[in-house]
């Protein structure tokens, strides 16, 4: 996606728009390289990191199709639907980590 961004959307996305893509590609990388790395475990700690996952697609999924969208212009009531999913997203992954890290400090404190 970051590729694709740097070099085939470079001249058809405006700055600002090309900014929100590299956002959304950036989020996708470190959570996808955090969650590799993150230990689940049996505690109920796959349930957070699933928590991260989902919210990695809503935030980055939705700015993406929010870039797309909106460069085509078209999918206006669709747009309306997206824009909020990407808080929603951020959310989801604060509340993710901070889940996951609770019940990491919880399990080696037994």
């Amino acid at each position: 996606m970051g590729a694709l961004g740097a070099h085939a959307l470079q001249d058809v996305l405006t700055v600002a728009r090309l900014e929100s893509w590299n956002t959304a590609c950036l989020y996708m990388l470190v959570m996808g390289a955090a969650l590799v790395g993150a230990p689940a475990l049996d505690q109920g700690q796959g349930r957070a990191l699933k928590a991260v996952l989902l919210g990695t697609w809503l935030f980055s999924g939705s700015i993406v199709g929010l870039v797309a969208l909106g460069t085509l212009e078209v999918g206006a009531s669709l747009r309306a639907v997206l824009g909020p999913l990407t808080p929603l997203g951020g959310v989801l992954m604060i509340g993710g980590w901070a889940s996951w890290a609770w019940q990491v400090g919880v399990a080696r404190k037994k």
